[in-house]
């Protein structure tokens, strides 16, 4: 029997295993995430199946969350292991500075190891996870057991040779080469509105190229396209699924070049045994895979019910709230942003309860005009839900249940919520210096970028 096994549980999530230890990664298996925005493609995984394995292999448990998005750190799931499983569980996450996540995990009882960057974390004698924080709260990890390694890039956005060549040089000195790379391959998140089609194709066909990058850079012996089996699964979203990469169209493309022919796909509960396996072992578990995926696909998807409608009132005071506690936490920031017009106050209309209202961190919240051209248009919920919570930006730019208005307003949308997005890292009173660091630091980024275009323009 091989003890070294990886084993796909669903979307993001699988497990390394061992004679003597496990390593799950990423657990979301069922339930609706992104504030019913997305939906499973295969349903047929649960919280409870999964805590029954991890219970019936009796071996050391570690569970590693690569970031707080719902379809990676899996509340629900958490809540249930708590209550069903009754060994022994150690959970690992990146340090961060607001210590969320570790918080959490350690106030319903389960040990915790903050895992610094690039250091390696000793599982057992035979396996080990090096974690490497990325942009906006991500991160990608390094899994090496019985001398295979897994590289699990994840949902960590490499579009460029360059970013390939850094998380290359990252990992060097702890494998000689990868065995495995696990990585996402569809978009996930808004890409225009219903009639945007082109946006969405030219997303889809970046993932692609995203991918061969990836492989050019880290020479895999197999290569997993995961994390993107979903469905956009509302009323307000559904359309996003027009153009998304099937695993049909991208084992066709992977086909046509000898450069990224190590593509394999899995379905739930198929296994690769680390070392033993290679691309050309797994070509007919890859092809049912990808017929299993493609049945799914080939099933209209069963929409999310709406939600309630919230009154006036209520949008109106949840937007309040969100403007005197960000501004409270970065000592009235959001306003010396306005005043200088580096944010601007953001219209958002929202039909279902025929109000528009427009949104300033200087003069609070004041309903306009129908006739009002709107920066962003969503339902009662979303909006209360957008103001609301700490990831409401980050959720409602993921679930797509929105639609935007004229050039510019993705701009105008995304810096309107910087200080939400700040304060979701951990910045803010609590953290002052390392506040200032960051802004002058986002500062100086800017301006060089605008010194490097007015160069660009000098130059022709």
């Amino acid at each position: 029997m091989n003890h070294n096994l990886l084993t796909f549980v669903n979307h993001a999530c699988f497990h390394v295993a061992n004679e003597h230890t496990v390593l799950l990664a990423d657990p979301w298996v069922e339930g609706p995430v992104f504030n019913n925005g997305w939906s499973l493609l295969d349903d047929s995984t649960s919280n409870a199946a999964l805590i029954a394995e991890l219970a019936a292999g009796k071996r050391n448990t570690f569970i590693w969350f690569s970031q707080e998005h719902p379809d990676h750190f899996s509340v629900p799931f958490v809540k249930r292991l708590k209550r069903d499983f009754a060994g022994k569980v150690t959970m690992l996450f990146q340090e961060t500075k607001d210590k969320r996540v570790v918080n959490f995990l350690r106030d319903n009882g389960f040990d915790v190891i903050e895992c610094q960057p690039g250091i390696p974390v000793a599982l057992d004698g035979e396996m080990r996870i090096t974690v490497f924080p990325h942009a906006d709260g991500d991160a990608y990890c390094l899994i090496s057991s019985g001398g295979r390694h897994v590289l699990n890039i994840n949902d960590c956005a490499l579009n460029s040779a360059a970013q390939c060549a850094q998380v290359k040089a990252s990992i060097a000195l702890l494998c000689e080469r990868v065995d495995v790379l696990m990585t996402g391959f569809g978009y996930a998140n808004w890409v225009g509105n219903p009639f945007q089609a082109e946006l969405r194709c030219a997303a889809a066909a970046e993932k692609l190229h995203r991918i061969k990058l990836q492989i050019a850079a880290f020479a895999p012996r197999i290569t997993v396209p995961f994390a993107s089996f979903v469905s956009f699964s509302h009323i307000d979203n559904c359309y996003m699924n027009d153009h998304q990469n099937t695993p049909q169209r991208l084992a066709q493309w992977a086909r046509l070049s000898r450069a990224t022919d190590s593509v394999r796909f899995l379905q739930p509960r198929d296994t690769i045994a680390l070392g033993v396996d290679t691309a050309e072992s797994l070509a007919w578990a890859s092809d049912a895979a990808v017929e299993h995926w493609e049945r799914l696909l080939g099933v209209p998807c069963e929409l999310l019910p709406s939600e309630a409608p919230a009154t006036p009132a209520q949008v109106r005071a949840a937007a309040d709230n969100y403007r005197k506690g960000v501004n409270a936490n970065l000592l009235g920031l959001p306003c010396l942003l306005e005043l200088v017009g580096l944010i601007q106050p953001l219209v958002i209309r929202i039909p279902d309860i025929a109000l528009t209202i427009r949104v300033s961190y200087l003069r609070g919240c004041t309903q306009l005009h129908d006739d009002e051209l709107a920066d962003i248009s969503m339902t009662s919920p979303s909006a209360v839900f957008l103001f609301a919570n700490e990831y409401g930006f980050n959720t409602t730019r993921v679930n797509a249940r929105f639609r935007l208005g004229e050039s510019g307003a993705l701009q105008r949308f995304s810096r309107f919520f910087m200080p939400q997005n700040l304060g979701r890292q951990g910045y803010g009173v609590q953290h002052p210096l390392a506040t200032v660091r960051y802004l002058l630091g986002s500062l100086m980024a800017r301006l060089g970028r605008r010194l490097a275009a007015m160069q660009r323009r000098l130059a022709k």
